[in-house]
């Protein structure tokens, strides 16, 4: 190949080598976001999950008694489905 042409090549190497960079990093900031958005969902699924933990506590110190009967009859139906 002559000089010119030579250049032109490198020229257009250097080029896709830009564009594969900046597609690189376009996409490790899209990667960041998806995991910031992750990392809330997250967070936000344990506080409403210990909230509603904190609620059914405080329903079975008011009503132990129903709590256990409520609890018998799941355990009942969950042995009776594994039996058949």
């Amino acid at each position: 190949m002559n000089k010119n042409g030579s250049s032109t090549l490198d020229a257009r190497v250097d080029q896709l080598k830009d564009s594969v960079r900046n597609l690189v990093d376009a996409s490790n900031e899209r990667a960041e976001q998806i995991k910031e958005k992750l990392i809330d969902a997250k967070d936000a699924a344990v506080d409403r999950g210990s909230a509603a933990l904190n609620r059914f506590g405080v329903m079975i110190k008011e009503h132990p008694i129903a709590a256990l009967g409520i609890a018998f009859g799941l355990g009942y139906v969950a042995i009776r489905m594994l039996r058949k």
